[in-house]
């Protein structure tokens, strides 16, 4: 009997026990808000990048900025004594710095030589063609120079290539699986289409990147050039005074030639056809006034 009463007391503090622990113990949405301060609690900065990751992007960037493509364009204005020797230097600078003469026009202004030349040297030998040219002059007028940067313009279009030559690769692939198949004929034509649209567009776009590549690697540079000029003589060379007396006679006579011409047209022209064309009209004058006199006479 006391045995079993042991049993039953150890029994019933157990079950106290276990009792008690259960109601400790939180439920799962007790946790749920201990997860989220977990969580907040968690660092949100990334890991840093690697050494060598950074080193490779900015040595990426670095050949970005140093890369970048640079239309360099100017003009210059001067003044030089002798034209043709000034232009033979400007195509001898030209050839010298890698370049050619793109355009040429030459002029006379008061029997002096002017003319404004157009070359294309390396970008970069584009100032010191600035400098060289303006060592010819004997006064520079006006100078400008002036620098487009088109690299992203460049970068966009080579995206945008790269994307097109994408899309006709595949056209083409479906073109070929549409003829394998035996697809109908509007299909294939339609696909055919897209592919000639898509082509139109690449080449639209290479010859856009082929100007600019050659726009950034040559400069241009457009020089005008003005003869200095010389003070006029008082007395013009070749000057003839009896020269000038001819031919003032000769424009005398031919004016009176002229009023005699006009003189003879009125009369031996224009009077008797005006008479022709006024003698009706004086014969009605006539008629009319004689049947007044008659009808005043007989009142």
């Amino acid at each position: 009997m006391f045995r079993k009463s042991i049993s039953l007391g150890i029994v019933a503090a157990l079950a106290v026990l276990l009792l008690g622990c259960a109601m400790a113990a939180p439920t799962p949405t007790e946790l749920m808000p201990l997860v989220g301060e977990a969580q907040r609690d968690m660092p949100d900065e990334a890991p840093a990048p690697l050494p060598a990751a950074t080193a490779v992007a900015s040595g990426m960037s670095q050949d970005m900025v140093s890369e970048r493509m640079i239309v360099r364009t100017g003009s210059l204005s001067i003044v030089v004594e002798d034209t043709e020797e000034t232009l033979e230097a400007i195509e001898r600078l030209a050839t010298e710095l890698g370049g050619y003469v793109s355009d040429l026009q030459s002029w006379r202004r008061n029997d002096q030589l002017a003319a404004t030349v157009t070359v294309r040297v390396l970008a970069s030998s584009f100032d010191q063609a600035r400098e060289r040219i303006k060592e010819l002059a004997m006064e520079v007028e006006s100078e400008n120079a002036s620098g487009q940067d088109v690299t992203e313009e460049y970068v966009d279009l080579e995206a945008r290539l790269g994307n097109l030559e994408l899309a006709e690769e595949e056209l083409r692939e479906l073109l070929a699986s549409a003829q394998e198949t035996h697809k109908d004929a509007e299909s294939i034509l339609a696909i055919y289409q897209e592919i000639t649209s898509v082509r139109q567009q690449i080449e639209q776009i290479k010859g856009r990147m082929q100007y600019l590549e050659s726009a950034a690697t040559l400069a241009t540079l457009t020089v005008s050039i003005t003869p200095l000029e010389e003070e006029e003589p008082v007395v013009q060379a070749g000057w003839e005074p009896l020269r000038q007396a001819r031919d003032a006679l000769r424009t005398l006579v031919n004016a009176l030639k002229f009023v005699a011409d006009i003189l003879i047209w009125v009369v031996l022209f224009f009077l008797p056809l005006a008479a022709i064309l006024a003698l009706p009209l004086v014969l009605l004058w006539l008629v009319w006034y004689l049947r007044r006199r008659r009808r005043r006479s007989k009142a």
